[in-house]
């Protein structure tokens, strides 16, 4: 890097700005093509490194990464004497969507921008490794003139994924997931924040002023009925391992069906297309209540026994198959472990689907639960 860039680049208005920098509009003195400038100030950090090294991930990050949706890298320097550091990317054009909140909007037209911005994370999180924006909100999703949405600012973008999670918590409260309180970070993460996105936008709320019961949105509460609320209410579960897990898999269920059961009993269909289909479109088991109370009871017995059984394969017997098989010699190439990997968690949300349909079964044929609803009943009563 070099101060080079002083004399090429004429900086003009503030665009934004946070803890990674400040963005400014200016003219790329060269082509006469206006550009996005992004700048680091050293002298600013007041000796915490973390924004820098923030920053130059984000400069590594958009020259590795070539789709329409993200701004592209043109350039970087530095001026040693200032301690400033730039990064010039491709200035987008448009209303970041915070500019609409404060109104409820179309579902149709969110629909659509959902779609668009599931292009471009599907597009991230199909790197190798998942490339994670850790910061989607209504700021970071430009509307072009065009009606065309572009995700900006990666100033929080994880590289690889660290299941182990880390120290350092990127993100904005009110979009983001509950596990980024801890560090950790998947595509699953990034389908939380996109999902409180439209529905701030939905509801015409910031996310941090909707109304929520501990870590969960009562999204059946806050939207009406319909495709937006279905999906919504899987992108926005608390716990990631019952999330839709990353933008494939939302737009499985968007494209797929509206009846849950064609997809899962399709023999063509993904373990994962099939878990999703569960988790939006539940069967309904309602009918086991009018069995007899001895036949619910028996059968309540044997859907918690294969529930537990479900449940030792879930958190043991899956995943020790494959570290045995995945100890052997073939798999010692990189490119072989990630598809054992994926095979890894195809089987197991395999698993967890069939274990939430049994859990299911086991709640309907409940042969307590009838007195249970007559207790609750008595007890609002009174």
């Amino acid at each position: 890097m070099s101060d080079s860039g002083l004399a090429r680049y004429q900086i003009m208005e503030p665009l934004g700005g946070g803890s990674q920098g400040q963005t400014f509009r200016a003219i790329d003195r060269q082509t006469r093509n206006a550009v996005a400038v992004k700048v680091l100030h050293l002298g600013s950090l007041g000796g915490d490194w973390k924004p820098f090294d923030l920053f130059e991930r984000e400069c590594k990050a958009l020259q590795s990464l070539d789709h329409p949706g993200i701004p592209h890298y043109l350039d970087r320097f530095s001026n040693e004497e200032s301690g400033d550091f730039f990064l010039v990317m491709e200035l987008i054009e448009g209303a970041p969507l915070s500019k609409r909140l404060g109104t409820p909007l179309d579902p149709d037209k969110l629909l659509d921008w959902l779609r668009q911005t599931l292009k471009i994370l599907e597009y991230l999180h199909g790197r190798a490794p998942p490339v994670i924006h850790r910061d989607i909100k209504p700021s970071n999703l430009m509307l072009r003139p065009d009606g065309r949405i572009r995700l900006i600012d990666f100033g929080g973008v994880r590289l690889a994924l660290r299941p182990d999670g880390g120290s350092t918590m990127i993100g904005t409260f009110g979009y983001m997931a509950p596990e980024q309180l801890h560090g950790e970070a998947s595509p699953a993460t990034d389908i939380y924040a996109l999902g409180m996105t439209i529905t701030a936008l939905a509801t015409g709320l910031p996310a941090e002023n909707i109304p929520r019961t501990g870590l969960r949105i009562d999204i059946d509460a806050i939207l009406p009925k319909g495709p937006l609320r279905a999906v919504l209410r899987a992108m926005v579960e608390p716990d990631p391992s019952n999330r839709l897990s990353d933008a494939g898999a939302v737009t499985r269920v968007l494209d797929g069906p509206a009846i849950g059961p064609a997809i899962t009993s399709d023999p063509t269909a993904t373990p994962t297309a099939k878990k999703n289909a569960v988790a939006l479109h539940e069967p309904d088991y309602s009918s086991l209540r009018g069995l007899p109370v001895f036949v619910r009871f028996v059968l309540w017995i044997m859907a918690w026994a294969a529930t537990s059984l479900v449940l030792v394969a879930e958190f043991v017997g899956v995943p020790a198959i494959f570290a045995i098989q995945g100890s052997s010699r073939r798999y010692r190439k990189a490119r072989r472990r990630r598809r054992l990997k994926a095979r890894e968690a195809e089987a197991l949300g395999q698993v967890h689907g069939v274990r939430q349909r049994l859990q299911m079964i086991a709640t309907q044929v409940d042969p307590w639960g009838d007195q249970k609803s007559l207790t609750d009943g008595s007890d609002r009563d009174t």
